[in-house]
């Protein structure tokens, strides 16, 4: 919920939530009013017993955050509070590939050719770097890292025309000498799956390359290549159905790049390019051919289709941070003083004084009187964080000091500690 903190992390608003986890905006508080914005992927309670679940979370952690790449999202932490899995990345002010798609759609724009091929030569780069990773654990050897799941949901463009790719929920390390991956077991989307991988068999770096075919060949045509009526049929077209060349249906079709297409989305992956690096290449060559676009470009195209969309999102972070600020202004309207210097009072009162019947009826030390006096002993209370009440409550119009607090304590201990002698 909005205000629950996990560790130095306060939860702000929920982004997106898919099959295994929730994604959180939320900040990170530190000294002297510093303040981070960033994003945090939170296990779905339902799954948090799953130790398969449980195992593929951590493994997303641990490998994309040996990933240093402007086009990957970075990894900045990963922690555990309350039985609750969390990792933390960097925060992306933009939309999913797959959101700008829909929302050009519905709006009867065409993405700019030159604006695709920008995006994706980007995301290819992220993925280089991603599937040239290396284990410092085992000699700086390839980990032969394989994303499996490139899909429009998890490029993201930000408003600024930067490109990140992100989730890496499904990846597999496939030079380790274990993996998580039983034969014949399939992970990632089915309608960009290479057909290795609807097979179950072993992938590789070149199974990233046919999903990324599917991406551009979407995004250039506006038809998925092997779409049908149902994921099985579409995991039978992807295994042996050859794509349609674009250019049978439309003349005009850069023919370059459809050669660009056609060697992506080829069923043997010896035929297709071999690394990200050489599809980037040539999405390069075709972009050469079209007018020159920048990142700035690409921003501005994002921002005339969904900059509405964008605005509204900020304004409820601004709320949203303004309200748990004032919430954890407010000074509290009763002072607590729990533990044993409730038994104290509920067990030294002079006779006729009404007493508590569900008082502890054991006395406290002079040891933790102290202890509890001091005003680090004290609970507080965060946003979001429920405070368990001690069994008694004493009104206080405001908060003072802690020293104020501890002496005023301590003196009325000293009273009533006299006035029991006196008695």
């Amino acid at each position: 919920m909005p205000g629950k903190e996990l560790g130095q992390y306060e939860l702000l608003l929920p982004i997106a939530q898919g099959g295994m986890a929730t994604v959180w905006a939320a900040r990170r508080k530190g000294l002297r009013g510093f303040q981070k914005t960033v994003a945090i992927k939170t296990m779905l309670p339902s799954l948090s017993d799953d130790a398969q679940f449980e195992t593929m979370f951590l493994e997303e952690a641990r490998l994309a955050s040996g990933i240093h790449h402007p086009n990957v999202a970075e990894i900045l932490d990963l922690g555990e509070q309350d039985d609750t899995l969390y990792i933390v990345m960097e925060w992306v002010d933009g939309e999913a590939l797959s959101v700008i798609a829909r929302a050009a759609n519905k709006s009867g724009v065409a993405i700019p050719l030159r604006v695709v091929l920008r995006i994706l030569s980007r995301a290819c780069l992220g993925l280089h770097a991603a599937h040239e990773l290396r284990d410092p654990q085992n000699d700086d050897q390839l980990l032969g890292l394989v994303h499996r799941d490139v899909s429009p949901q998890n490029i993201l463009v930000t408003y600024d025309g930067h490109v990140k790719l992100v989730d890496f929920g499904v990846a597999k390390a496939t030079n380790r000498a274990h993996n998580d991956t039983t034969a014949g077991q399939i992970k990632g989307k089915v309608p960009y799956m290479s057909p290795e991988q609807a097979r179950g068999e072993r992938v590789d770096r070149r199974t990233d390359i046919f999903a990324m075919g599917i991406v551009l060949y979407k995004l250039t045509t506006g038809e998925h290549p092997f779409a049908a009526e149902n994921d099985l049929l579409t995991l039978k077209q992807i295994i042996s159905r050859p794509a349609l060349a674009p250019r049978l249906k439309n003349p005009d079709f850069p023919a370059e790049l459809e050669h660009v297409l056609m060697t992506c989305l080829e069923k043997d992956p010896d035929r297709r390019y071999q690394t990200m690096l050489e599809l980037e290449s040539a999405l390069e060559s075709v972009l050469a051919k079209e007018p020159p676009v920048t990142d700035h470009d690409v921003g501005a195209f994002v921002r005339g289709l969904l900059g509405e969309r964008n605005q509204r999102r900020r304004a409820a972070l601004r709320d949203t941070v303004r309200t748990l600020d004032e919430r954890a202004s407010r000074p509290p309207e009763v002072m607590l003083i729990r533990d044993s210097i409730s038994e104290f009072f509920f067990t030294q009162l002079p006779a006729g004084q009404p007493s508590n019947a569900d008082a502890p009826t054991l006395r406290a030390s002079a040891a933790s009187l102290a202890q509890h006096m001091l005003p680090e002993a004290q609970p507080h209370s965060s946003p979001g964080q429920e405070t368990p009440l001690g069994p008694m409550e004493v009104p206080a119009t405001r908060r003072r000091s802690g020293t104020l607090v501890a002496a005023a304590a301590l003196a009325l201990v000293t009273a009533v500690g006299a006035g029991l002698v006196w008695l």
